[in-house]
């Protein structure tokens, strides 16, 4: 899905290499398919996009302006079934072929209606947003594509914030039931709807698909410890240049004071877990120059990063 992201902005007119520096993930050409990333991660480059563009719905028209076969494994699995209804069924059992982002399930069941929710074991950002419209905007698009039907939601919903213009939200789903500031994430479907036959349907690859599915590992369940969630504040934190107690405080919607009483509770400290945040960040910028490498651990210059490292070693060998 980060990968995905910085294609995206590719074709929005940035520079994709730029994004990924700024995000952490410099290396996002290399790996294929089978590489992953933090999800901390893939919801910066999200931010960042939507930064670089000034556009606030960028997620949702890049995301329905994307062509099929982008995401290898699920969206196959997606293209190949026989009916919609399958083809949600292989999202539901699959996402982790994709994302660890976040994980797509179906959340309550009638005879008229499914609703399908997406939960994400990420703090919430604007990033998280802009990842969730994403995932809606390719889901309702795809479904659309490959039925060849004019699929409408519903009802829509989002925890996020009413924006100032709906009208892109609205005009994209084809609906006017959207409801920002809900409890859940959520696409609601007619059950009829999950009968429509994809136009896309391949039985004989569907069987290939399902067997090589069968050996990968499960997809994880969405879930997120409280260090977790600080980790991925000191990042953004790091990454927009200020990762002071102060600052990560606010994006944790705490106190310094509250923070540093749950930092002593779990055991740690706040140097310990900066420490932490910038060797992981310095694993994703091995091959800059170290002048680069300090500025994108939030150093003051090359010989402060060399000191920090001196200072992990030393703690790693005691």
């Amino acid at each position: 899905m980060a990968r995905f992201a910085l294609e995206r902005a590719a074709r929005a007119g940035l520079d994709p290499d730029r994004i990924a520096r700024l995000a952490g993930v410099p290396a996002w050409r290399e790996g294929g398919e089978g590489t992953r990333v933090s999800p901390r991660y893939c919801l910066r480059v999200w931010e960042l996009i939507e930064r670089e563009t000034g556009d606030p719905d960028i997620a949702l028209r890049v995301s329905d302006e994307s062509t099929t076969g982008e995401f290898g494994l699920l969206e196959y699995l997606f293209l190949s079934a026989a009916t919609l209804g399958d083809a949600l069924d292989a999202c539901v059992r699959y996402t982790g072929s994709l994302t660890t982002s976040y994980s797509f399930r179906v959340a309550e069941r009638s005879d008229e209606e499914i609703r399908f929710q997406v939960l994400s074991g990420v703090e919430d950002c604007r990033g998280r947003e802009l990842l969730v419209q994403a995932a809606f905007a390719l889901l309702v698009g795809r479904g659309r594509a490959s039925t060849r039907y004019p699929l409408v939601p519903t009802a829509v919903t989002f925890r996020q914030a009413a924006p100032a213009d709906p009208a892109t939200v609205i005009e994209l789903f084809g609906t006017r039931a959207v409801d920002f500031g809900n409890a859940a994430d959520s696409v609601t479907l007619r059950t009829a709807d999950l009968a429509l036959p994809m136009k896309t349907a391949d039985p004989e690859l569907t069987a290939v698909l399902l067997a090589y599915a069968a050996t990968l590992p499960a997809t994880p369940e969405v879930g997120v410890t409280w260090l977790e969630q600080l980790g991925e504040a000191i990042d953004g934190a790091l990454a927009d240049g200020a990762a002071t107690l102060e600052v990560v405080a606010r994006r944790l919607l705490t106190s310094p004071r509250s923070l540093q009483r749950r930092l002593a509770d779990a055991g740690t400290t706040w140097r310990r877990e900066v420490d932490r945040a910038r060797r992981r960040r310095l694993q994703a910028a091995e091959h800059l120059p170290r002048a680069q490498q300090a500025e994108f651990l939030g150093y003051a210059d090359p010989a402060s990063l060399r000191r920090a490292v001196q200072r992990w070693r030393e703690r790693d060998d005691s």
